[in-house]
């Protein structure tokens, strides 16, 4: 059987970006670019008109960072997706706040297509600044054209095998009174999700992303989504064989020649290196420290 990697990865993101291009901006937003990067603690970035040609045609760019797909749910990387493409429709169609600033305009478009946004991650939190995050509206375009996408078997077909750590809480939107609402791997809302709320808002606070939004060749450094998702490969791989088979491949590293191993902290994913067995505590987020082999 033939592989093609490259065509698959680069054509299903792209097949993310025009599906949601249609379902929530009407199908305005202009053609883009989409590259990976591996920028440190960066999902995704935006950078206007980044590419040209010898026609002088200038054409965006939006960046993923793969390293996340592993470990993170099909929700929040199409939640990457769609707030880079909100900077990309307030670049077409609107005013840029200055350096990027996330402003009024940039605030009410997120809120249309149904991602708050919210300087903590959590209701309540300011719309608008410099370090900025979002959450999912439960009854939102957003939730609904992606439980779509999802139904219609939308997967990552290729994943890093040495992912980004992430926090085992549950994947959750808010309904109109800031209430959690826990998802299930259809993004339908769990029985339990008042039972979770208090717990899981309170783990989603202290962990945040950060991501790179470039507008006017100026560059920018916000916040994004909290690291708090489940990884879709628990969802989308119906057979139990095959999903250990994977599982087991995503922490097959080699060891280090050195004899050390990097041991992460999966809160504020500082690292530090050290001989194999070490028990490691985070001084800063009072959680153990594991080691990858």
């Amino acid at each position: 059987m033939t592989v093609r990697a490259t065509f698959d990865t680069y054509e299903t993101i792209l097949s993310a970006y025009d599906y949601f291009n249609t379902a929530l901006f009407g199908g305005q937003l202009p053609e883009v670019i989409i590259t990976y990067h591996r920028q440190r603690k960066v999902m995704g970035y935006a950078s206007i008109g980044r590419w040209v040609n010898a026609q002088r045609q200038y054409v965006d760019e939006l960046a993923v960072n793969p390293e996340y797909f592993a470990k993170y749910p099909l929700i929040e990387i199409c939640q990457t997706l769609c707030h880079e493409m909100a900077h990309i429709w307030q670049a077409h169609f609107g005013k840029p706040g200055r350096r990027g600033y996330h402003n009024i305009e940039w605030a009410k478009q997120m809120t249309r297509i149904g991602l708050m946004p919210s300087s903590n991650g959590l209701p309540g939190g300011e719309k608008t600044g410099e370090w900025m995050m979002d959450y999912v509206m439960y009854e939102g375009a957003f939730h609904r054209s992606c439980q779509v996408l999802l139904a219609k078997g939308f997967i990552l077909p290729w994943v890093d095998r040495y992912p980004v750590f992430r926090l085992e809480i549950p994947v959750l939107a808010y309904d109109d009174k800031g209430r959690a609402i826990e998802l299930d791997s259809k993004l339908n809302a769990k029985n339990n999700s008042k039972m979770l709320a208090a717990k899981s808002s309170q783990a989603i606070a202290s962990v945040t992303s950060e991501v790179l939004i470039t507008h006017d060749d100026q560059e920018e450094t916000f916040r994004l989504q909290p690291a708090q998702r489940e990884s879709f490969c628990e969802h989308d791989m119906s057979d139990e064989a095959e999903q250990n088979l994977l599982q087991e491949i995503l922490t097959s590293k080699p060891r280090a020649k050195s004899g050390r191993i990097k041991y992460c902290c999966k809160s504020c994913h500082i690292q530090v290196w050290g001989k194999p067995g070490l028990n490691i505590d985070c001084a800063d987020c009072k959680q153990r420290m594991q080691g990858e082999i």
